[in-house]
């Protein structure tokens, strides 16, 4: 026992050694140990990360109580040699283990480690090793040490950032929905490596879903078809059509799914565990994404959090699809589409080199009427970047030779505003089959992609972070590094979210969202601080004109979420200016006889006071009334009334006298 009195305090690991029996161990007994395994030992023992000591030729393994986590429900691997106990791991341990012998420190980044035992589950995990030679006094190497640190979360949310980013450039330039349904469930159904991943869409009775394209990893039968929601029981359908995803981990235990028809129900079509997303739109279910595991599994929150972010994506995608498919189809659903579309849609006369068609969109986006762009081309490619107008060229002169193109560029405003745009370029045919046309199809990705991030912080470090989690989320990100030089260019800036961090006084701390207040700018100011319990701190962000505070410590899909309801608050401004410029258009437009009726009913006058003031007969104003309503899409005169007013046209006043 006395050469065994370094072990003392060792822990759980050190009572093993001591109780272990070394006689057939080729190291033999413990007092012929070398005094450099005996220190060695003593420091792993009493190290608080998971160490591992590798000794003499047969490799034989010591460990602390900090590695037993890891080795879960694994066979003892006290005494025995490495290979035998971490087999499954050895082709990617060994030849790291092998250099250390030789000498050389090392280490392994972000190894893949399957846990059996840790919880009350099977768990994949990722760790970082380094490898450390233990030398003797004569240069030999007769040990490595190998110290451990999980790295799982971060591993984990690199790979969802990351396929949530390859995800949205992918379904961007997918133009089928069916293709949308199916890339969207491969990489999906890849990532977690389920055994199936779909996207259902209910019929309008809700009672029925279909199914068009699925994914499964090869095994596993397609889940294609059509289906009645009711099958899978009452309960995960009354979740569903609440909007709340239905997460099981084993149906033949979960309570949702406890009656024997159901989980039959359920292990027929190969579903023993799923996450069902569901997608509720004008408060109906009106499609799901859904992952599919043959055998029980344990979903991890963030695998559930994943599954809803990718079905909001698919749907997003799958309706942009369908919108283009439609516009391919035929040239009248191309202009009712354009008619009240927020892209701006545009016809090219390939011989004359002048625009016959540009949608009402133009002018919201480009900021100038459509006559001026459609008498000349060349007023048209001057609105573009300098650097972007040859490519502009370029693919003009793609269509006119039969072929597609899709291209982004930027646009300089009448006003000095900046905006983003991708193009899609296509020919356009006569009957004969020759190419007279260049159509387009021009998306304002600053107004509706809502992709833009621009982040105020003083501090370089915490800048370049924040930077890299929004760019792996899909977000194109613009920083600063005080309050000062972004307000100097907020003016010009493209809608988009600011996100602020206020812990650096360089920052500005709040003068940016009490200044963006003041000008009613559409960029959205998120602030990040620490409150430490003191409410107030957020309070004030928020009196500011912050539309969300976040307190330091947070959590990356709390920033996340705050970025999507800011993007939704920009969308929805930019949805009713866009109502607003179209009805101001219209206005625009209106024959000057409609337009004094109008200005009649906005004053409150009837038909009869109407046609008095305008010496004609009621019933042509009458008539007019009815063309007023069908150009503005009002089914009411009240309706009337507030399109009108909302597009900022006032009651003129009018002499009832007489």
């Amino acid at each position: 026992m006395k050469a065994m009195q370094f072990l003392t305090g060792g822990g759980t690991m050190g009572a093993r050694i001591q109780a272990w029996d070394w006689s057939a161990s080729p190291l033999g007994s413990p007092e012929r140990w070398p005094q450099d395994l005996r220190t060695v030992l003593r420091t792993v023992l009493h190290s608080k990360f998971p160490t591992f000591l590798v000794w003499g030729p047969e490799l034989i393994t010591f460990y602390n109580d900090a590695a037993l986590l890891l080795r879960g429900a694994r066979p003892e691997a006290l005494g025995r040699p490495l290979p035998h106990t971490w087999g499954e791991v050895w082709d990617i341990v060994g030849p790291v283990l092998e250099q250390a012998f030789r000498g050389e420190a090392t280490y392994l980044q972000d190894g893949p480690v399957d846990i059996v035992q840790r919880k009350s589950y099977p768990e994949r995990t990722w760790w970082t090793a380094s490898f450390s030679p233990i030398p003797d006094e004569a240069g030999t190497v007769n040990g490595v040490l190998i110290i451990l640190q999980e790295t799982t979360e971060r591993v984990l949310t690199e790979q969802r950032l990351r396929l949530l980013a390859d995800l949205s450039t992918r379904l961007r330039s997918i133009p089928d929905a069916r293709s949308v349904m199916a890339t969207a469930a491969e990489m999906l159904g890849q990532h977690l490596r389920a055994s199936r991943v779909g996207y259902a869409e209910l019929s309008e009775t809700g009672e029925a879903f279909t199914v068009e394209r699925d994914w499964t990893e090869g095994s596993t039968p397609t889940f294609a078809g059509q289906h009645q929601v009711s099958a899978f029981g009452p309960l995960v359908e009354s979740e569903l059509k609440a909007g709340r995803t239905v997460r099981i981990d084993d149906v033949a235990r979960d309570p949702l799914t406890r009656e024997p028809s159901i989980v039959a129900e359920f292990i027929d079509a190969g579903n023993r565990a799923i996450i069902i997303a569901p997608l509720i739109r004008e408060g109906r279910l009106v499609a799901s994404l859904y992952v599919h595991q043959v055998e029980s599994r344990h979903w991890r929150d963030d695998e559930v959090v994943l599954v809803q972010e990718v079905a909001e994506r698919t749907w997003t995608s799958v309706l942009r699809a369908r919108a283009e498919t439609a516009l391919r189809d035929s040239e009248e659903r191309f202009r009712q589409f354009a008619k009240h579309s927020s892209t701006v849609l545009w016809i090219l006369n390939l011989e004359t080199r002048r625009l016959e068609y540009l949608s009402p969109a133009y002018e919201t986006i480009w900021g100038e009427p459509v006559e001026i762009a459609l008498s000349d081309l060349d007023h048209w490619i001057g609105t573009l970047h300098p650097e972007d107008r040859e490519r502009a060229g370029t693919a003009i002169e793609r269509a006119s030779r039969g072929e597609e193109d899709t291209h982004e560029y930027h646009i300089t405003r009448p006003d000095g505003g900046v905006r983003w745009i991708r193009d899609t370029f296509f020919p356009i045919r006569d009957e004969q089959g020759r190419v007279r046309w260049a159509g387009g199809i021009a998306q304002d990705l600053t107004q509706h992609d809502g992709s833009k991030v621009y982040v105020v912080d003083s501090n370089e470090a915490s800048r370049r972070e924040l930077c890299l989690l929004l760019q792996r989320s899909g977000y194109e990100v613009t920083t600063f590094g005080s309050a000062k030089s972004f307000l100097e260019v907020a003016p010009v800036l493209v809608p988009g979210c600011v996100v602020l961090d206020i812990r650096g006084h360089a920052a500005g701390e709040l003068t940016i969202p009490k200044e963006l207040k003041a000008r009613r700018s559409g960029l959205p100011v998120i602030v990040i601080g620490e409150a430490r319990g003191n409410v107030a701190v957020g309070v004030q962000a928020m009196k500011a004109g912050a539309a969300d505070f976040l307190d330091v410590p947070y959590q990356s899909e709390q920033l996340l979420d705050a970025l999507a309801s800011a993007q939704a608050m920009i969308r929805e401004k930019a949805e009713r200016d866009q109502a607003s410029e179209r009805v101001k258009a219209l206005l625009a437009a209106m024959p000057p006889r409609e337009r004094n009726v109008l200005d009649g009913l906005l004053a409150g006058g009837t038909n009869k006071t109407i046609a008095r003031d305008l010496e004609i007969s009621p019933r042509t104003v009458e008539a007019y009334r009815a063309r007023i309503m069908e150009r503005l899409g009002a089914q009411s005169l009240p309706e009337l009334v507030q399109i009108a007013v909302a597009a900022g046209l006032q009651a003129k006043a009018s002499d009832r006298n007489g």
